[in-house]
């Protein structure tokens, strides 16, 4: 039996609203099946092949935010620096909130000091 996540099909529904697109022409974009992409409207929960390929054929859609919503975890090469270090840092509970908040400030100081240059 196929998953099922109405966090995910709330979030395939949303897009294709947003941009009137209908299961066929979600279909013609992304080359995956009208009925497979009226499946997800419902909460299927597709594999992880079929997520990439939503996502590179639809630039609205956050790859990691797909992910998220079908139950896998990020892709932690999809993520800026700051996101992947936060996600790291939700885990760690034997650092402080605040040993937390200057991590994220120093990452997010040094991102913008070398993305500058």
């Amino acid at each position: 039996m196929s998953r099922i996540s109405a966090e995910f099909g709330v979030l395939v529904k949303s897009f294709l609203d947003k941009n009137e697109l209908t299961y066929r022409a979600a279909a013609f974009g992304s080359g995956i099946s009208a009925a497979y992409w009226n499946d997800m409207s419902e909460g299927r929960v597709p594999s992880e092949d079929i997520i990439a390929r939503m996502a590179q054929a639809y630039v609205d859609l956050d790859e990691n935010a797909l992910r998220q919503a079908a139950g896998y975890g990020p892709k932690m090469e999809l993520m800026d620096p700051v996101e992947a270090v936060e996600f790291a840092l939700r885990s760690q509970n034997g650092i402080s909130d605040e040993g937390k908040k200057q991590i994220l400030d120093f990452v997010r100081e040094t991102q913008k000091r070398y993305s500058e240059s």
